[in-house]
């Protein structure tokens, strides 16, 4: 519990205000037992009740109840606003932390489990802040006020009132026990379910297309089938012992009621004390069920807790407090090493890509050319070595900081479901409507957006399905475009571009990457003849450098595989005439 409350901030006065006034309204609650205990008691010994004082006390009982009702309303209210700011915190604090995570851990632990996580587990804690500390705190508060009354009037009846709580403790102690121990398994289990949900959804088309329909909901039947195994087989063997705790743990005058009518028949109990102490009991039944009933979400929570930070609050990317930029934007590995497990897959690598120059990445797939430019804009830190722009180490600098020095433009797009025209200006906020125009036509994607219905204002959600890959592909080619960072990397940038529109793309980055620090990585060689320093990888190590001529004279590598890409350029299919 003392976990969530890391994350209340501004909003930790809502929960305390909200605790004392439910606690202020229960005492209204248990006011009109007292007030009617002495009518009951003038009633049963014969002392006649005037009609003064039963309109006195209907009225004092009225207002009570009128005043329970409105501070536990205000109460209530206080603890959602306090337990949803809460809420708000600690999204705002895990979505910042993702931002630090190394993309590998963010990729290896699944868009499912960041999603429930965001959601479902985060959403378990408004139970515990809305409700369990205004209404749980308040009812075990209630619950030893009046034990302590009951024990105050006579303490035989004091203990009577207890004994139903006692023997509900040893089921309590089994649902506890099981609970915890079944807890992890369910949970677990929960997640799986979550990631299939993901998985067969973002499939299906997949799916379908080579006919493994059957196959692929037979597995997401089986975790379907195993999270019902597990959740139904925890509640079957919690059924008995709730219901043992639901069954006794209110009857507080189980044991008061028969005993205490025989102390007051042989004198040792007095009427107004026995019917006193009887209301009260009556009283304390729900409040203490309402107690232990919120108290069961403690563990549930703290396990919730937990699981969220393990995977929010873990290590993260090293950044550092600078904020200057540097005095060059010179790239430079220094005897770079990194593994995403135990293997390097870049090895002491060394080498410059200078400031006004256009260095390209090639070699065979798994050579490292992708991960050298994530490990520059900081996806992951180096294990050995360092990377420096401009001589300052990327890890002094605030993440803010690098990504404002770096377009980074993935083979991989991605649009945000909002217009075309905010996510072209997300290179850059604030630019006006002439700048994101710019950008686009730079990036030849200005005609087919005016084409679309409502042109730039068009929702990129609405057009799935719609948008081919060169499509998508240039506009996040518009958006760094926008941006017009001093260093500009491109992973396979014009991968998924039409042949009508590849060079006036080409030709577009070829204006953008002037007087910039360059880096390229392609697979199409062609398209990296004029680099200024083509970089030839083998097995996350430097084979050979130079440019085109240089490397097609000294480089087997690179001979090797721009004859590979002459002949994929080349390609076609030819039909037999018949």
């Amino acid at each position: 519990m003392l976990k969530v409350f890391k994350y209340v901030g501004v909003y930790r006065k809502y929960l305390i205000g909200s605790t004392l006034l439910v606690m202020m309204g229960a005492v209204f609650g248990i006011i009109p037992y007292f007030l009617l205990n002495d009518l009951l008691v003038a009633y049963l010994t014969g002392a006649g009740i005037g009609m003064t004082a039963l309109a006195h006390t209907s009225i004092l009982i009225g207002v009570c109840f009128i005043c329970r009702a409105v501070l536990n309303g205000i109460g209530l209210s206080a603890s959602h606003y306090g337990a949803f700011g809460t809420l708000l915190n600690i999204r705002h604090k895990f979505s910042k932390n993702m931002t630090r995570h190394p993309m590998g851990t963010i990729i290896e632990t699944g868009t499912g489990t960041y999603k429930k996580g965001f959601t479902e587990d985060v959403e378990l804690l408004e139970v515990v802040l809305a409700h369990v500390i205004p209404e749980g705190l308040p009812s075990l508060f209630m619950s030893i006020f009046g034990i302590l009354v009951v024990f105050f009037l006579d303490w035989r009846l004091g203990l009577l009132s207890l004994a139903p709580v006692f023997i509900s403790l040893i089921p309590l102690q089994i649902i506890m026990k099981k609970g915890l121990a079944t807890m992890p398994s369910y949970f677990k289990a929960k997640d799986q379910l979550n990631a299939a949900i993901v998985e067969y959804v973002s499939g299906m088309e997949v799916v379908k297309i080579f006919n493994h329909t059957q196959g692929s909901y037979k597995k997401f039947v089986d975790i379907t089938r195993q999270f019902y195994t597990i959740t139904l087989g925890w509640m079957k063997s919690m059924w008995m012992p709730m219901a043992v705790t639901s069954a006794v743990l209110p009857t507080t005058i189980l044991f008061s009621l028969p005993l205490g009518t025989v102390f007051y028949l042989n004198g040792s109990l007095p009427l107004e004390k026995f019917y006193l102490t009887l209301m009260i009991s009556l009283g304390l039944g729900a409040h203490i069920s309402k107690a232990l009933n919120f108290m069961h979400g403690f563990p549930k929570l703290n396990y919730a807790m937990e699981k969220l930070e393990s995977v929010f609050v873990r290590d993260r990317v090293q950044c550092g407090h600078r904020t200057e930029m540097p005095d060059n934007f010179h790239v430079r590995f220094e005897n770079v090493s990194f593994a995403y497990e135990k293997e390097d897959v870049i090895k002491n690598l060394s080498l410059d890509m200078k400031q006004n120059t256009l260095t390209a990445l090639v070699g065979e797939s798994g050579s490292g050319k992708s991960t050298l430019a994530k490990l520059l804009v900081h996806y992951w830190d180096v294990n050995k070595g360092a990377i420096t722009i401009g001589g300052v180490d990327i890890r002094e600098f605030t993440m803010e900081t690098l990504m404002s020095m770096t377009s980074y433009v993935a083979q991989d797009t991605f649009l945000f479901d909002t217009t075309i025209r905010e996510n072209i200006a997300m290179g850059k906020p604030g630019a006006d409507g002439e700048a994101v125009i710019a950008a686009a036509k730079s990036a030849a994607c200005h005609e087919f957006i005016m084409g679309l219905d409502n042109g730039y204002d068009t929702k990129a959600g609405a057009l799935t399905g719609k948008l081919s890959g060169g499509e998508k592909q240039r506009i996040t080619i518009a958006r760094a475009i926008l941006k017009d960072a001093p260093i500009v990397i491109l992973d396979e940038a014009t991968a998924f571009a039409d042949p009508e529109n590849e060079d006036l793309i080409q030709q577009a980055l070829a204006a953008v990457l002037r007087n910039k620090t360059a880096i390229v990585i392609a697979h199409r060689l062609n398209s990296i003849v004029d680099a200024d320093n083509i970089v030839v990888l083998k097995q996350g190590e430097i084979a050979s450098t130079g440019n085109q001529k240089k490397l097609l004279e000294a480089s087997g590598i690179y001979r090797k595989l721009w004859a590979r890409s002459e002949q994929a350029n080349a390609w076609g299919l030819k039909v037999k005439e018949t």
